[in-house]
């Protein structure tokens, strides 16, 4: 029997059981994954997993949290960008949010179906978190719609539905399916034209 790791790993082992965790609750739902099974998936007593995190919902918040901030770091910038026309802005956006939800699967999946796991202190950050992304959509439509580059009768729901699209790529879209990843890319981008265009 392998020796159990202990406490001196620090850092690394905390990164690791939130990889481990990650990946669990992706394959196997959030709640179908015990402490037990992370611990010994990690090669840790259940003891050291309490060291690192007070519960299993404390570890489902240290994922998710990390993910949104990289992905609004990555995307936000970029939408609040206004040296670039907003169609531009729109269409990089389609694209990294594409790319992200692909290379992060485990995070992104791991986030959004479990919310209701979460504290309400927890949840209200990680939906800010959310808002700040969603603002942002928002505020380029708008500016759009003040240039005349864009047209819709509804920002709002205008917004709600590119997101909505965008975000359904965590669910369906498989690197062996029958879009590479750039097509998909590229109709996404097509689609969101077509909603905001006169």
């Amino acid at each position: 029997m392998a020796r159990k790791r202990s406490l001196d790993d620090g850092p690394v082992l905390r990164a690791e059981i939130l990889a481990t965790a990650s990946r669990l609750f992706y394959e196997r739902g959030y709640d179908a994954t015990s402490i037990r099974d992370l611990a010994d998936t990690v090669g840790i007593s259940s003891s050291t997993m309490y060291h690192h995190f007070a519960n299993k919902q404390d570890i489902l918040y240290a994922i998710i949290v990390p993910f949104m901030q990289d992905f609004d770091a990555a995307i936000v910038p970029m939408l609040r960008d206004g040296t670039r026309s907003p169609e531009d802005r729109l269409a990089q956006a389609a694209r990294l949010h594409v790319e992200i939800a692909d290379d992060r699967r485990p995070e992104l999946l791991t986030g959004n179906p479990f919310r209701n796991a979460l504290t309400p202190d927890q949840l209200r950050q990680t939906v800010a978190l959310q808002q700040t992304y969603h603002d942002a959509v928002r505020d380029v439509i708008v500016e759009g719609c003040t240039s005349g580059a864009f047209a819709t009768e509804d920002v709002e729901l205008t917004t709600m539905a590119i997101l909505d699209m965008l975000n359904g790529v965590r669910e369906w879209f498989r690197k062996d399916g029958r879009l590479t990843r750039d097509e998909l890319v590229a109709r996404y981008q097509r689609m969101i034209a077509r909603l905001l265009h006169p």
